[in-house]
């Protein structure tokens, strides 16, 4: 870390300089070594970078985490220190905000801090379900084991999204590109077309008319269409942020055939990995169930494990107070009574982990067979419109050019 300070010396007067040094007390202790009187000492200003100017655009993705993890435990349970262990890793990383965020954890470590000091420090890398189980490693002594279990989750997600993302995209940009010419074909090479055979007084077919009106339609209520666009999805934001509101979205999202199944195994897949990580490291239920909930995104789910939480904390078991919430599946819920009663809920979380993470893969794996036929068809009906709403004018056209 960089610091301006002013300093004075008899011979040269005052002198203003940069150090770079851990933390202030070091620098001024470099500083007072060069036989100079320290009068302040100010971190260096300096302009943000682009990573902190457009978060959106420079992040660290998921794979940058799974390489950072399980670097750091392999380095870590083969001896290293942390401090060289981190150096060497960002040296070796590309991303730039990866790089950043790594020089702080140094610089945290530095000062005297832990690693879960140094991950809290950036919540928009690190969520709050990979500082809980850092923290747990640290506590424990088993950092290793922490970090490849989180490396694992973490690329099992990682997986699942890059097989829909590779699978979709040649339909999108088919379909993309389909669309694009579409509208060129009714703005730019049909009008002209159509005004040569309404000269000659041949007749338009019915589906190029129904093109025609569409197209004028939008570009006569173009502004009208983008402002009405625009506030559908401010009430739709603003309904979002209302409690109440939020959380019937979110179980009608549960409900819905595709949507609702996947939601649920992916939130149900977290939230039981992230138990079966805490209990067996000696984590309390009552500190790991906060810890397990922080990374469910669905609010009627949250509702539920907070209720749980809940009759916890007041001397009741988990799974009775789970056992109330149909948005749950009973299935999981009377293994987690089983678990609780057993006193082997650790495990049990571990095997509905990985039985909510096998079918999270399978209903990714039957949504993009599906998505592959819907895409063709939808591409193939786009194209047969264009066709028509070609063709079918030009043979008209040259219907009339023969009766002439």
């Amino acid at each position: 870390m960089k610091f301006q300070y002013v300093a004075y010396t008899t011979q040269d007067g005052v002198l203003k300089g940069k150090i770079e040094a851990p933390n202030e007390a070091e620098a001024r202790g470099a500083i007072a070594l060069q036989g100079y009187k320290v009068l302040s000492v100010n971190p260096a200003r300096r302009l943000p970078g682009l990573e902190e100017l457009f978060p959106t655009f420079f992040k660290a993705g998921t794979g940058e985490l799974v390489r950072f993890s399980r670097h750091l435990a392999t380095m870590v349970r083969g001896g290293s220190s942390m401090q060289r262990a981190l150096q060497m890793i960002q040296t070796e990383t590309g991303n730039r905000v990866m790089r950043h965020t790594i020089q702080g954890l140094r610089e945290t470590l530095d000062r005297g801090g832990s690693l879960t000091a140094g991950l809290a420090l950036y919540p928009r890398v690190f969520d709050s379900r990979y500082i809980s189980v850092v923290e747990v490693g640290e506590f424990t002594g088993s950092l290793a084991p922490a970090l490849e279990q989180l490396s694992e989750s973490l690329e099992v997600e990682q997986d699942a999204m890059r097989r829909a993302k590779q699978t979709l995209l040649m339909p999108a940009f088919t379909m993309s590109a389909s669309l694009i010419m579409l509208v060129l074909m009714m703005t730019v090479l049909l009008p002209p077309l159509l005004e040569t055979f309404e000269d000659m007084d041949s007749e338009i077919p019915g589906v190029t008319k129904a093109a025609i009106a569409s197209v004028s339609i939008v570009k006569s209520n173009l502004i009208a269409i983008i402002l009405g666009v625009g506030a559908l999805i401010a009430v739709f934001w603003s309904v979002g942020r209302v409690p109440v509101a939020k959380a019937w979205m979110h179980r009608l999202q549960l409900r819905l055939p595709l949507i609702g199944p996947l939601v649920l195994a992916k939130e149900l897949s977290r939230f039981s990995r992230t138990a079966a990580m805490l209990l067996p490291s000696g984590v309390p239920l009552a500190r790991a169930l906060p810890l397990a909930k922080s990374g469910c995104k669905n609010v009627a789910l949250n509702q539920a494990f907070t209720a749980g939480e809940e009759s916890l904390l007041a001397g009741h078991g988990l799974a009775e107070a789970l056992a109330r919430y149909p948005v749950l599946p009973r299935m999981w819920v009377e293994l987690v009574s089983i678990g609780e009663e057993s006193n082997s809920l650790g495990r049990t979380m571990d095997e509905l982990a990985n039985s909510y993470e096998k079918e999270l893969e399978t209903r990714i794996g039957s949504i993009v067979t599906l998505m592959e036929p819907m895409s063709t068809l939808a591409v193939g009906a786009v194209v047969l419109f264009m066709a028509l709403s070609m063709l079918l004018p030009i043979y008209s056209g040259l219907d009339s050019v023969g009766q002439y």
